[in-house]
């Protein structure tokens, strides 16, 4: 039985590090800023060929970028004077969006859908209370909780 639960404590393990190591994960405090980012390897696109998508939980228009240059047209009224890119660095590939003032409504999933590359990297953003510092995350406690499992078995 105890060999049994230390497998299956160790496959848990696996699985939650290999799940936490393919997603990038930006944390920020409320009211701060945060960078999520994007880049791509092909850095010899042209600027007109430059279109990236910026989504939150896969429908909120955060930030446009259209042929080399930003665009707020159709972006949703919740990130308005608040997102921004870095156009200088569009050429090096890297499209990576800065988030301002952020609120807890801003914690999700963002996915970064560059066209000419085909890639969509996501980041998870956690967006906490300043007053939280030093409070371990559910997924860092469920972490811990596993390895002192595993290292309870040899005591």
């Amino acid at each position: 039985m105890r060999t049994r639960c230390c497998c299956f404590c160790i496959c848990v393990f696996a699985v939650l590090l290999n799940k936490a190591c393919l997603q990038v994960t930006v944390e920020g405090e409320v009211g701060g800023s945060a960078v999520l980012p994007c880049s791509s390897i092909d850095n010899h696109l042209k600027k007109e060929d430059i279109t990236v998508y910026w989504r939150h939980n896969s429908s909120q228009n955060v930030y446009d970028i259209i042929e080399g240059e930003g665009s707020v047209e159709r972006q949703d009224s919740a990130y308005k004077n608040r997102a921004e890119t870095f156009p200088i660095e569009y050429m090096k590939g890297n499209v990576s969006l800065k988030l301002s003032n952020l609120q807890f409504n801003d914690s999700g999933k963002y996915i970064c859908y560059i066209t000419k590359a085909h890639k969509n990297p996501s980041t998870q953003l956690f967006v906490k209370d300043r007053g939280n510092h030093g409070t371990a995350t559910r997924a860092e406690r469920i972490v811990s909780f596993l390895i002192l499992l595993h290292i309870l078995q040899y005591i």
